[in-house]
């Protein structure tokens, strides 16, 4: 965290103060309405979404997860539950993580679950040390969108994978629809090149491109939906300001998807094992969950079970 910018630090402060309100039972059931589970995450993607992140990855028992961004572990629980992966949720809020823990011992999935509070710029792995990855939106919510394309590169196995979701300002647009689309959008939606060339520069090969845009719309649409239903309730535990702004927000984001001024999109990768891949200084860390422990060489943060360590 020491690296990030004074905005990206705003944003972590924003993120952990909503997974402290996201266990009060409106905002449950609004998550429930919108997404089709209860995680108590701050995410657009439905259950439907991450069955088939999962059937695209490719995951069995015998797989090794990593979900960057997790927040409160929603998709890659889900992910985990569904397949019997082993899976490390890596983010920086640790609220969060602390939720996905829970939720872990919750779901008897707690054996083959680690949580890691650590910059997804400055992932604190060896090389080549998963076999599937995943990220749902995080690209949008960073600064450092190709730092991180190219860590994930460098942990992923030869044959691994990587699917993820990502929000994007749509190619093409004039000043004033740029504007309003940065202004009704993830903090970080801006971005120096277009994904596929910055997925090709960091050494990815795209499988394949899904347009997610109707379902973003219509996830955004559902939650507009479950705010109205729930309004009372959310001025209750917002205040009237914070819960109306909430509610004037989603419907901007609304107009904008609408309009085709913000689209969103599903790439799944392999790695592009022809390209010689720069391996620019290794991070010292060491993780062993063999015999249900851990070693730890470096400064990073771990949570297995209910203890927690930091990387700094």
């Amino acid at each position: 965290m020491a690296n990030c910018t004074k905005a990206e630090r705003e944003q972590i402060a924003k993120f952990d103060n909503f997974y402290q309100l996201s266990t009060h039972d409106v905002l449950r059931r609004i998550e429930r309405h919108t997404c089709g589970c209860c995680y108590g995450g701050n995410s657009w993607t439905t259950e439907k979404q991450a069955s088939f992140m999962g059937q695209k990855l490719g995951l069995s028992p015998q797989s090794s997860l990593i979900d960057i961004g997790a927040g409160a572990g929603w998709p890659g629980l889900y992910l985990s539950s569904i397949s019997g992966c082993s899976l490390t949720l890596v983010d920086l809020p640790e609220t969060g993580l602390k939720l996905a823990a829970d939720r872990s011992i919750q779901d008897k999935i707690s054996e083959r679950v680690t949580t890691i509070v650590a910059d997804a710029a400055e992932l604190p792995f060896e090389d080549q040390s998963f076999d599937a990855l995943s990220h749902s939106d995080l690209l949008c919510c960073l600064f450092s969108k190709e730092k991180v394309l190219t860590e994930c590169r460098r942990i992923i196995r030869e044959q691994g994978k990587m699917v993820f979701s990502v929000i994007y300002i749509t190619p093409g647009l004039d000043k004033i629809d740029y504007e309003r689309a940065v202004l009704n959008s993830p903090d970080f939606i801006q971005a120096d090149a277009e994904y596929e060339t910055m997925l090709q520069e960091c050494g990815w090969h795209i499988d394949e491109q899904i347009d997610l845009s109707k379902d973003y719309q219509e996830t955004c649409r559902l939650q507009i939906e479950a705010d109205d239903l729930h309004q009372e309730e959310l001025i209750k535990l917002l205040g009237e300001k914070q819960a109306l702004d909430r509610m004037g927000n989603r419907r901007s984001k609304l107009e904008v998807i609408e309009s085709g001024l913000v689209k969103r999109k599903l790439f799944v990768c392999f790695p592009n094992n022809s390209l010689p891949f720069p391996y620019y200084g290794c991070i010292r860390f060491f993780l062993n969950t063999s015999v249900g422990g851990f070693q730890i060489h470096g400064r990073t943060s771990v949570h297995c079970g209910r203890q927690t360590y930091r990387h700094r």
